[in-house]
């Protein structure tokens, strides 16, 4: 299913997926740190949506639907819109833990990490007002997060809500759904803690 997911939207952050399956890189410096926030989050946010939408719909006409121009307009803004708070979900967690259990210093970097992460998606066809918008809104919650506490504190919630809130499903069908597709990405969020926990060396913060 993942290929059959995936690959109906090869367009869509092709370089992270593609590289995400190349193997479990250690985490050692900044660099590592973010390809590693960027693909993962463009995993788990394409795997869920996709899959939705495909279980919702049925194989069949999800495959169909593929050729709608309407259809393909409204997952590009689910798509982009749940990416971007998976991003600042991911790195919010991530931060932390290092904060935590490594550097305390790390949390400075948090915005301009943010950033660096959402440039290297403009090829791929960030749209220069989203990326402002969501740029805003992480330094917003960078302003508010308990930094001591944030990986501990359901830190992909938001993610799930904009899964929940985005993707291209009738209010009245996505109700009945909440429970289900919240749940979904939360386990596939689960296997990114652990996969970070695992991956984690002492970070060279030099390397960037």
């Amino acid at each position: 299913m993942v290929k059959q997911v995936i690959g109906a939207f090869k367009d869509f952050l092709i370089k992270p997926v593609k590289k995400l399956f190349l193997g479990k890189k250690k985490i050692s410096n900044f660099n590592d740190l973010r390809n590693f926030v960027s693909e993962k989050s463009a995993y788990v946010s394409q795997f869920t949506l996709y899959g939705y939408l495909r279980t919702r719909m049925g194989g069949i006409n999800f495959y169909k639907s593929l050729d709608d121009l309407e259809f393909q307009k409204s997952v590009n803004i689910a798509r982009w819109n749940i990416y971007l708070v998976s991003v600042q979900d991911l790195l919010l967690f991530t931060f932390s833990y290092i904060y935590n259990k490594q550097d305390r210093n790390i949390i400075t970097n948090a915005n301009s990490f943010f950033r660096e992460i959402l440039e290297e998606q403009e090829p791929y066809g960030l749209a220069i007002e989203l990326k402002n918008k969501s740029i805003k809104e992480f330094s917003e919650r960078v302003e508010r997060v308990n930094w001591h506490m944030g990986y501990k504190q359901r830190p992909f919630e938001k993610s799930c809500e904009a899964l929940f809130i985005w993707a291209p499903i009738a209010d009245q069908l996505k109700d009945l759904d909440k429970e289900i597709v919240v749940n979904s990405m939360d386990v596939q969020w689960q296997n990114v803690m652990i996969d970070f926990v695992k991956l984690l060396q002492p970070l060279n913060t030099n390397v960037r």
